[in-house]
């Protein structure tokens, strides 16, 4: 097959590295994959243009793939112009069998070009939001206008997908969110990160890793930690991760309850990421980000750390029916009691522990993922 991906942005954040691991293994399994892209409007290697030589496709940037079109945002009007000028005489030249889109405005695009062009390949939307498309009269226009399948993460998601749109679920299907699983971060030996953070080797740790914005409800884990100061006075809290909002959603509940010498901010870490996140006896995740498929979560469970999570969005579809950890309401005082059970339980503590690793290695297969989406592609063309 001969697939075509646009992607309207030109920043590496959370759904973007997901996107190019299918994109390689399908490559390696004989498609011709053309991944399209923004350029930065600006210098910069947080962008996808500085990492894309790794994953062996076609990468094209003669499309301006603006980030966002808003009505408010007259700007984008000429880019839009531009890459609709040119769009469907590429897809008619390189006779691609389907355009695999993933934000609303390169589905809008991807959803024109296709229709203006001869051969009219379907148009694929990939669903990446936390709590699935939402039932705006864009995304309806869209659904109903411009789009032959879809392709999402959750039962969950698919659930909502069919009640807010009607769409068909024959043209629908579950992938499970996937990693890498042969790089060597996840295989080789940990360096001892708790002498950089100032952790007693006898401290209980929990970790949370998170852009900490409001929504992501880390003072009710801070809250937490402070219900536990008497209980638990080895426990300390390690944030990894950064925000504009730290000072109100982190800083300020920490100085609320004096927990200067419990939470220790770990800020966002790359190189040494993997060592910090086996530094933690048990993780907890609350609110999945922006992209919905709470990758760190993943990752904590791929190296075997047992797991907390709220009961919110596809949490719970990952972790399965609780063999990987345990699942909450995630009220402060539910909180408190879940990671006091992670602290006293040391056997149901590696027992969760052994199967988050187990579920990880079994659901999380980067090569099951591309074989799923391989099969509903030669669906879709067959319909």
């Amino acid at each position: 097959m001969k697939i075509l991906n646009l992607y309207s942005d030109w920043k590496w954040t959370g759904p973007i590295e997901p996107v190019l691991n299918l994109m390689k293994v399908l490559a390696s399994k004989g498609h011709t994959v053309t991944f399209a892209y923004g350029l930065p409007p600006y210098e910069t290697d947080r962008c996808i243009h500085a990492y894309i030589g790794r994953y062996h496709l076609n990468p094209d940037t003669r499309f301006r793939l603006n980030h966002v079109l808003k009505w408010n945002n007259w700007s984008a009007i000429p880019g839009m112009i531009h890459d609709l000028r040119r769009l469907p005489s590429f897809i008619d030249t390189h006779r691609f069998d389907l355009i695999q889109v993933h934000r609303s405005h390169d589905h809008l695009l991807g959803g024109i070009a296709s229709r203006i062009s001869q051969s009219t390949p379907p148009v694929i939307r990939m669903d990446h939001k936390r709590d699935s498309l939402s039932p705006s009269f864009a995304n309806k226009f869209l659904l109903t206008r411009f789009t032959n399948g879809l392709i999402t993460f959750s039962q969950r998601s698919m659930n909502l997908l069919q009640e807010r749109f009607g769409f068909p679920l024959a043209r629908m299907i579950i992938v499970n969110p996937a990693l890498d699983m042969s790089l060597p971060d996840f295989h080789r030996p940990y360096k001892n990160m708790r002498p950089m953070f100032n952790l007693p080797e006898d401290a209980f740790v929990v970790g949370n890793v998170a852009r900490f914005q409001k929504y992501r409800g880390t003072d009710r884990l801070i809250k937490a930690v402070h219900l536990l100061r008497d209980k638990l006075p080895n426990l300390r809290l390690l944030l990894v991760g950064r925000s504009g909002e730290m000072r109100e959603s982190v800083e300020a509940p920490i100085r609320r309850f004096h927990l200067e010498d419990r939470v220790i901010l770990a800020g966002y870490r790359v190189d040494d990421y993997f060592d910090t996140l086996s530094s933690m006896d048990c993780f907890v995740f609350l609110t999945p980000g922006s992209d919905g498929t709470a990758r760190a979560l993943r990752e904590a469970m791929a190296l075997g750390l047992p797991v907390i999570v709220a009961k919110r969005g596809m949490l719970p579809e990952l972790v399965g029916k609780g063999s990987a950890g345990i699942i909450v309401e995630d009220t402060p005082e539910n909180l408190s009691e879940a990671i006091l059970q992670m602290a006293t339980d040391l056997e149901k503590r590696h027992a969760l522990g052994l199967g988050a690793k187990t579920h990880a290695q079994r659901e999380f297969r980067l090569d099951q993922q591309a074989k799923v989406v391989e099969s509903f592609y030669k669906k879709l063309l067959a319909m």
